[in-house]
């Protein structure tokens, strides 16, 4: 083989595992998310093929009285979501990068995804949990 030939195959190959371990890390349940849907509607997404537990793949829960531009107050409400269905209360030592916070506002997801959710706590002077 040429130079350029194995440069080409060298890259492919780098691609495809690339796109492997991309794949392998994605969860299809936070892709299926999306911006305005309800908070049942979340839960069914996130539990999907879990048992009676509604809340089976949340890790946590934080629900906060926000104030609006207009002044009023609105409920914000976050869901830690873990793919493991992990509790805090069983397993409190469960990093950060390990879950994926699901911001809602009234009711309706607003955002997801640590960058999100710490804009939204940094706006609204709430505590953001550390990095263990």
């Amino acid at each position: 083989m040429d130079r350029r030939t194995t440069r080409r195959l060298a890259f492919a190959l780098a691609a495809t595992g690339a796109g492997i371990i991309t794949a392998a890390c994605s969860d299809t349940r936070l892709e299926k998310l999306s911006v305005g849907m309800s908070r049942d509607s979340v839960l069914a997404v996130i539990n999907e093929g879990a048992g009676g537990d509604s809340l089976a793949r949340v890790y946590r829960q934080e629900t906060y009285l926000l104030p609006n531009k207009k002044g009023n107050a609105f409920l914000g409400n976050i869901l830690v979501y873990d793919k493991q269905g992990r509790k805090e209360t069983e397993d409190p030592n469960v990093s950060r990068d390990a879950t994926t916070p699901i911001v809602l506002s009234n009711g309706k997801v607003i955002g997801w995804g640590w960058a999100y959710y710490d804009s939204v706590a940094k706006a609204n002077n709430f505590p953001v949990p550390s990095r263990k």
